[in-house]
């Protein structure tokens, strides 16, 4: 899968507790989503049609806050929900050793020393990684 259509995946799968209100949020609109990626508009819309046809995300009609109208939406399937966890939680296991490899390497004897670790909170009430 190229990496285009991973980051529309988490895109996504971020935005998807706003896909079951009655007004989605703007964030999963085709608009939306080449303003998250500042990408050229042809190169988005390419990887959500392969993104669609793969039945990873779905296209439909919704209400968006903001407009009067419904616009279309993309949200994403089941199967694209698992492949999206999936993704996150390889990327997240990558970002732990800081050398792009997963397991392995110095202080990976299972004593804790290296890999992700919480730290203190952001703020927002989130636990920064170390």
């Amino acid at each position: 899968m190229r990496e285009l259509e991973e980051s529309i995946l988490l895109h996504l799968l971020a935005h998807r507790g706003h896909q079951v209100r009655f007004e989605a949020d703007r964030a999963v609109t085709e608009f939306g989503i080449l303003r998250a990626f500042e990408a050229r508009g042809l190169v988005v819309r390419r990887a959500l049609a392969d993104l669609e046809s793969n039945r990873w995300v779905v296209r439909r009609m919704q209400y968006v806050v903001g407009y009067s109208e419904p616009k279309v939406v993309y949200t994403l399937t089941p199967i694209g929900h698992q492949r999206a966890q999936t993704l996150l939680s390889e990327e997240s296991q990558t970002v732990g050793n800081g050398d792009g490899r997963v397991g392995g390497g110095a202080g990976s004897d299972g004593s804790g020393s290296e890999g992700i670790r919480p730290g203190p909170e952001d703020g927002s009430g989130q636990r920064i990684l170390q």
